[in-house]
């Protein structure tokens, strides 16, 4: 067998960490037509594909003159395991070239690997690109790229809410890499030889165990990933006790998020594939939510499912193609579960296919902060109401509150901003801002339309005129009286300490505690925002509504 040269040249590498317990194996997805090739050292698996016309093909010869366009799509891929020795131990590394990832199990490998080593790489001020999710009933994620390396702090992110999914920048030892991004895989730019690939993996596995990161980036450990097997299987048997009681009706605080940040130039339906789903083609949906989720397996054979492991493997969503599914564009459904659980005393989030613990000092902090916020006594102790609508007209026979509900009112200088002052403005002083704690949007919609709201009724004139307006003719309709006295004329500058902001939420008691409370994410997310109204003057509070 003849050797090839072992040329030095600028290359950009993609290292995945294989976990302890697995093999190559394990790693390796069965559907996949990958050849094993022999090597010098490691395994060589590799795949070329047949070349295929393009699926937007038919509809562009459509177009063409005649309908003979012959476009050919063709692609390969390869993936190479090496086995490395180093200081923290011998693992096994796998790099994946082309479309190669597709070929691997994302759960054989260890998750966080590229984070981790990126964090314990790169100094806070050498940052380039972060991306962040925050966890709540509408999972938000976001990509911040800086053009130059910049500060942490310059990214923007919240470090008690966000959880940070990816970093990349210029490490500290250029000599390792010349710049470094990682999530599960770490993404190595560096001039090497094919030789030197085995030592960058002995610095990376280096990397991984180091703790370098606790000095600028501690805030990670607030959430911490659960590696224990027997508690994972456990608080899996939390979520599939969740899609049995949603599979008859029942409410849950499980919800779906696709877990990757998805090209919005990509348009694509989404369907349900697996053990549980009925059989042949499949319907395409818009967005991922649990709704269409219980939906798909309703109409099923759900009895199949005995517990989380006939989901775990094999449940899949995939990118839906006139009733057919895509083994390119696919996701694990686990994957996809966003879910927030109490086990043994212990608050466990499940997010993107791992389990977190929230640090106990952190949820401490939180809760107390929740507390102080927590109204005694709420609006309206219990609710039949089904929906918000149903409750503002409810409380739209008080007396002593006038509805604002729909109300658009806009700042000066932004006379399409439409913005809602509040739900309700009470005889005393309180703007009432109400949401459906169980609905489709997140819950910080409601925070951030209390801090939106305060802040424009603090500074803006134009903005106190039109919802002082708004109050008379609304109180008018409603025969009522006397409202507009409690607002300023809009030359008067408010006293922000003679009002209040208060939300309301309505909400179902926990299955399990029977107690009424807001998920741990949105604890975190109001905390942020009351802190912002508090400091322009205005006390806060939080009032429970119950559903019954």
């Amino acid at each position: 067998m003849a050797k090839t040269t072992a040329t030095v040249s600028t290359r950009t590498i993609s290292l995945r960490l294989l976990r302890k317990d697995r093999t190559v194996a394990d790693a390796v997805r069965d559907s996949r037509g990958l050849t094993e090739h022999p090597t010098r050292t490691g395994r060589l698996f590799y795949e070329q594909s047949n070349d295929m016309p393009p699926p937007w093909l038919e509809l562009v010869n459509q177009f063409s003159a005649d309908g003979s366009l012959q476009l050919r799509n063709k692609s390969c891929a390869a993936v190479l395991f090496l086995d490395v020795v180093s200081v923290a131990g011998a693992r096994t590394f796998a790099l994946a070239f082309g479309g190669g990832h597709l070929a691997l199990h994302a759960d054989a490998f260890e998750r966080n690997f590229g984070l981790k080593v990126a964090l314990n790489s790169i100094a806070r001020a050498d940052l380039k690109n972060l991306d962040v999710a925050t966890l709540e009933a509408t999972s938000f994620q976001k990509r911040v790229q800086a053009s130059r390396k910049s500060d942490l702090g310059d990214f923007g992110i919240d470090t008690e809410h966000d959880l940070l999914r990816l970093a990349g920048g210029v490490p500290t030892d250029t000599n390792f890499a010349s710049s470094l991004s990682g999530k599960d895989a770490l993404m190595l730019t560096a001039k090497m030889s094919a030789d030197e690939i085995s030592t960058k993996c002995a610095a990376a596995l280096t990397l991984f165990e180091a703790t370098d990161y606790k000095k600028d980036y501690s805030f990670i450990d607030q959430i911490a990933p659960v590696r224990e097997a027997d508690l994972i299987d456990a608080l899996d048997a939390l979520v599939f006790a969740e899609i049995q009681h949603l599979l008859v009706g029942k409410p849950s605080d499980l919800h779906l998020t696709i877990p990757e940040i998805i090209d919005p130039e990509a348009t694509h339906e989404i369907g349900y594939f697996g053990p549980g789903f009925r059989p042949g083609a499949k319907t395409g949906y818009g967005e991922l939510t649990i709704e269409d989720y219980v939906a798909e397996l309703s109409a099923g054979k759900p009895n199949e499912l005995k517990s989380m492991a006939d989901i775990k493997p094999s449940q899949e969503i995939r990118v839906v193609i006139d009733g057919q599914g895509s083994k390119q564009r696919r996701e694990r459904l686990y994957d996809c579960f966003v879910f927030e659980a109490v086990h043994l005393g212990r608050t466990y989030v499940l997010f993107a296919g791992d389990w977190y613990c929230i640090e106990d000092k952190f949820f401490a902090s939180v809760e107390a902060d929740f507390q102080k916020l927590l109204a005694p006594v709420a609006l309206v102790a219990s609710t039949a109401a089904l929906n918000e609508q149903e409750l503002i007209a409810e409380l739209d026979k008080d007396p002593d509150l006038l509805n604002l509900d729909k109300v658009k009112s806009s700042p000066a200088g932004a006379p399409g901003a439409n913005l809602e002052p509040c739900d309700f403005l009470s005889r005393s002083k309180a703007f009432i801002h109400l949401k459906d704690g169980h609905g489709s949007a997140p819950i910080s919609h409601l925070w951030n339309q209390g801090v939106v709201a305060a802040e424009s009724f603090v500074r803006d004139e134009t903005f106190r005129k039109s919802m002082r307006n708004a109050a008379i003719v609304r109180q008018k309709a409603a025969g009522k009286k006397g409202f507009e006295l409690l607002l300023p004329d809009g030359r008067s500058k408010p006293v922000a300490a003679n009002y209040k902001v208060i939300y309301g939420v309505m909400r179902h008691r926990y299955q399990r505690s029977k107690k009424l409370g807001l998920p741990f994410f949105s604890k975190v997310s109001l905390r942020a925002a009351a802190g912002r109204i508090e400091l322009m003057g205005f006390p806060v509070e939080v009032h429970l509504i119950e559903k019954v």
